[in-house]
């Protein structure tokens, strides 16, 4: 099991903006004593096996003026099928529940990193990292923004393993359900950048086989990793490279037994291991940032199984499906090459799915500033149910 923050550190990063009682009226576990911020991450042991989107316990975190906001703990499942918790946070503007309920936007977020302290919902304000996250509320969307498996939680972090991020991001879309004074409708659109992308689509991929009881009415993916082969190979042309690729193979390790990641790295690699708990991304990148791929590894994980059939399966595209796709490109994307997404289109595009494909010529792989004018009309249109744009014809 994955250690968690020491008390000390995480109580200094989860404080702010929790709730003075310990306790919620929309709790899932309403504790009469009053909790130790840090604790909140804690699930019961043993965890009782309940249903996947159960909520386990919720509290009050900081939210913009006019809106609503609460951290929750909830079932999901791994990709092995056990019971897990798995946090995240929910933002509902303020008002009057509309007839229905309010749509959700389920946000993904980009990579933070593995370790504990890299969870979005420890922030004292969560909402300063879900993109285009205000202008969501100011439309009336509620945000549902899951943490993933094993970030804040015990249990290492699945890093791109595309069924334990669809998992994490449908289950919080259930929780989220249980706050009644949430007002959350059925309908909702997931919606991610980079890492978040590749979570949201992938959400896409399982959400009528994994939980049928939700009505999922479009996928908006911003600098998706959707061709991780190429993606990885492309790895070698950036200076920190190295080490994104230790992270992509840690988050194999995770989730396959016979991963061992130890058994295909130097002395100077495995000597690095201990940043990927007690850092986060930028601490990553910097401890393998001087070292090439042939200096860290043994064996290169793109190319040694278990890890290169990883790859393939967690590239996106395997599935049709059944709900719109908007895909967001920045033309000038150092880390998600243009013509890798764009062949990965195509071939969504002959599996049946309908796709708006737009690149943004200036944009970086922060997309999202750019697009975001599409991107709430996008979301807008498929909540009213309006035709779906398709440049796949």
């Amino acid at each position: 099991m994955k250690r968690l923050m020491s008390v000390a550190a995480a109580g200094a990063i989860l404080l702010t903006g929790c709730s003075a009682s310990g306790t919620d009226p929309d709790a899932g576990e309403a504790s009469p004593h009053p909790r130790p911020a840090w604790a909140f991450y804690r699930p019961p042991l043993p965890l009782p096996r309940r249903a996947p989107g159960t909520l386990i316990r919720s509290e009050p975190v900081a939210a913009p003026t006019g809106t609503r906001g609460w951290r929750i703990l909830y079932h999901s499942r791994d990709t092995a099928g056990r019971d897990i918790a798995v946090s995240g946070a929910v933002f509902v503007p303020a008002g009057t529940r509309p007839p229905g309920g309010r749509p959700v936007v389920a946000w993904a977020h980009g990579t933070t990193g593995l370790g504990d302290s890299c969870a979005p919902s420890t922030d004292p304000e969560p909402i300063g990292g879900i993109e285009d996250g205000r202008a969501l509320l100011a439309a009336g969307d509620a945000i549902v923004a899951t943490d993933y498996e094993g970030l804040g939680t015990p249990g290492p972090h699945p890093y791109l393993a595309g069924t334990s991020e669809a998992h994490s991001v449908l289950d919080a879309v259930r929780a989220a359900a249980h706050l009644p004074s949430a007002g959350l409708g059925r309908s909702f659109v997931a919606f991610g950048h980079s890492q978040g992308a590749h979570a949201a689509l992938f959400a896409g991929e399982v959400a009528s086989s994994y939980a049928p009881g939700l009505r999922l009415v479009g996928v908006a993916a911003a600098s998706p990793p959707i061709g991780l082969p190429a993606l990885t190979r492309h790895l070698t042309d950036l200076d920190y490279g190295t080490g994104r690729l230790v992270e992509v193979a840690a988050g194999y390790s995770a989730v396959d037994p016979s991963a061992r990641l130890e058994s295909i790295m130097t002395a100077a690699g495995r000597a690095r291991l201990g940043v990927l708990e007690a850092g986060c991304d930028d601490q990553v990148l910097k401890a393998y940032s001087k070292l090439s791929a042939d200096k860290v590894f043994t064996r290169d994980p793109r190319t040694t199984p278990p890890w290169s059939i990883d790859l393939v399966v967690d590239s996106v595209g395997a599935l049709p499906r059944a709900v719109p796709v908007l895909i967001l490109q920045g033309g000038r994307d150092p880390i998600i090459p243009p013509g890798v997404t764009k062949t990965v289109v195509r071939r969504m595009c002959g599996r049946g799915s309908v796709i708006a494909y737009r690149v943004y010529p200036h944009a970086h792989h922060n997309v999202v500033p750019s697009a975001a004018s599409d991107l709430n009309a996008w979301i807008r249109a498929r909540f009213h149910s309006d035709p779906a744009p398709d440049d796949c014809r």
